[in-house]
């Protein structure tokens, strides 16, 4: 008797002529039929677990870039009267009041372990046609599956390795992160060999928005040089006691204490990639050169990245395609940022919700006579939105004209709040260029950008600095601040870099994880703070001085779900 695949991605006449990794279902086909050459090997094995990624990245309202930036000092969705309160769930976020009954961390547990499922899946059968034969396909599908532990290890730290769907959740034993860590390198330097080095930017591209060598490479790059926070195994809950600034000012600067503890930790902590053991740092400056090497390099518009046609950067690195025809993935960032009569000028619809925090306009000099040129790639202040409409609109509460006021960002609005303030506070988000050509609501031309090389540069600057490499440090991170057209920095130390970082990726879902490594994610800031108004259903500030809230609670449906594994330590 013939076996059927019911794949999510099964082969049409249009998707074998453009090899695209999107595609709707369209019938059910014997084993026979779906593997008979490789074009449908592929479109059967590989191209059914990128579909299954949609929004689970980057794009959706739970995901992992929510994790990395709603919790970061750098982004807030403030309680606006009448707008947003969704039960305390974005003020409880940035509070770091992270409960294991929370459906945000669930949704996102649930997306990287369906991913790994789909990978696993896939691998068996690959290699029970024929291994060598699909050697390609299965080195692709184990990237994957090791970019999606990657997450697992800097999101949730001690979390099962599953390799097989042949493993029964009875087997499924929880894994130290220091073992998830090693999982991931050793995946990704296994498959290396069989990578391919074609770009997977372009759109005319076989490769287009699938894992390459590159991918994988800077893959490596952030093992690395987050190596000492991912190999601290996580036994009790002061285990990340290193990682604890003693800040409390406010100010959120990154120590020398702090960082002199990481950068030691990192030399002794070697990687063995390409046949050669080198430290951490040393194999975060190699892993960058290599993608150097195949030619990536800063785009000379910093804008560029994000535009419309994006997929002619020759700096981004790995992207999830989206248009509003085939791929069609939803974005609310846009959406949820702009003020419904800003977005309505355009045509669009916005929420009027997330917003920059006070610190991120700090860092970014704003309305300083440093101010760095970016900010107005990045978001939106005062009028800046009559660039889009083209005429001046209302606030939509009063009779004043709608001017975002980024020095009046707050948790939450209170009773009696100037209702001018409730509905303007706070600079927007702005960064990908608006697709005026888009026919379906959020769904734009712009790729999403997960990794570029803007990235990796500041990732080997970094690891230059750790290493003692100061003078080139500065060099590298100069690169990229005159490429935005940013005065050349003097000086630097672990705070100059850690304050480039979030003006180069703002918006970008590396914030929190940068934090965690620096020292400053469980400090105070000017916007939140012991005692913080706050809205009823959310809780005050949570003061971590032992450095548990580095990683997120395992969700209790899955402890609930599987009794092998234990709650992360301080939950």
């Amino acid at each position: 008797m013939k076996r059927y695949i019911f794949g999510a991605m099964l082969f049409s006449t249009a998707f074998l002529a453009s090899c695209s990794l999107d595609e709707d279902p369209k019938s059910s086909l014997s084993e026979e039929q779906a593997f008979a050459n490789p074009t449908l090997t592929y479109v059967n094995s590989v191209a059914n677990v990128y579909s299954s990624i949609s929004n689970g990245w980057y794009g959706n309202t739970d995901n992992i870039h929510c994790l990395n930036e709603f919790t970061s000092d750098q982004t807030m969705l403030p309680g606006r009267q009448g707008d947003w309160v969704d039960g305390g769930k974005w003020q409880n976020l940035f509070l770091h009041n992270f409960g294991p009954s929370v459906d945000v961390y669930a949704t996102v547990w649930n997306h990287i372990y369906g991913i790994v499922g789909k990978c696993n899946s896939n691998i068996d059968y690959l290699k029970s046609l024929d291994e060598n034969a699909n050697a390609q396909y299965i080195a692709e599908l184990r990237a994957l599956r090791a970019l999606y532990y990657y997450n697992a290890c800097d999101l949730f730290a001690n979390v099962p390795i599953v390799e097989s769907s042949k493993q029964s959740i009875s087997d499924v034993k929880q894994a130290s992160r220091k073992e998830v860590f090693d999982f991931v390198v050793k995946e990704l330097t296994e498959v290396l060999p069989n990578l391919s080095n074609q770009s997977c930017v372009s759109e005319t591209s076989t490769l287009y928005g699938r894992v390459n060598k590159a991918t994988a490479y800077m893959c490596l790059a952030k093992m690395a040089i987050n190596a000492p926070v991912f190999t601290t195994n996580i036994t009790d809950a002061s285990s990340l006691n290193m990682l604890v600034g003693g800040d409390k000012s406010g100010a959120a600067k990154a120590t020398a204490e702090v960082g002199d503890a990481v950068s030691a930790a990192g030399k002794s902590i070697m990687m063995t990639v390409d046949g050669t053991s080198r430290n951490a740092w040393a194999t975060a400056v190699y892993c960058v050169e290599q993608l150097e090497d195949m030619g990536y390099r800063l785009q000379d518009s910093y804008a560029q990245n994000f535009a419309v046609a994006n997929s002619t950067s020759v700096e981004n690195i790995w992207i999830r395609p989206n248009d509003d025809k085939k791929y069609m993935l939803w974005d609310a960032n846009l959406m949820r940022s702009l003020h419904y009569n800003h977005a309505g000028g355009m045509g669009y619809s916005g929420w009027n919700g997330a917003c920059a925090t006070t610190r991120a306009m700090e860092v970014m000099g704003y309305e300083t006579a440093e101010q760095d040129p970016r900010l107005a790639i990045n978001y939106y202040t005062g009028t800046d939105y009559l660039a889009d409409t083209g005429v001046l609109v209302g606030d939509g509460a009063t009779t004043k004209t709608l001017e975002y006021t980024p020095w009046d960002a707050v948790v939450d609005f209170g009773e009696g709040s100037d209702a001018h303030a409730v509905k303007c506070a706070g600079a927007r988000f702005k960064k990908y260029e608006y697709d005026k050509t888009s026919t379906i609501q959020g769904c734009m031309n712009n790729d999403f950008v997960i990794w570029r090389y803007g990235d990796a540069l500041l990732i080997k600057a970094e690891a230059n600095y750790r290493l003692g490499n100061a003078d080139l440090a500065l060099n590298q991170l100069n690169q990229v601040r005159l490429r935005a057209g940013a005065e050349a920095k003097t000086s630097i130390d672990y705070n100059t870099i850690l304050d480039e970082r979030m003006i180069e990726l703002a918006w970008e879902g590396v914030r929190r994880q940068d934090q965690v490594r620096f020292g400053t994610f469980t400090e105070p800031t000017r916007d939140r703070f012991v005692g913080v108004h706050h809205n009823g259903a959310a809780g005050d500030y949570v003061v971590d001085n032992t450095g548990y809230t580095n990683v997120y609670p395992i969700p209790q449906s899955v402890l609930d779900l599987n009794t092998n594994l234990k709650q992360n330590p301080g939950y």
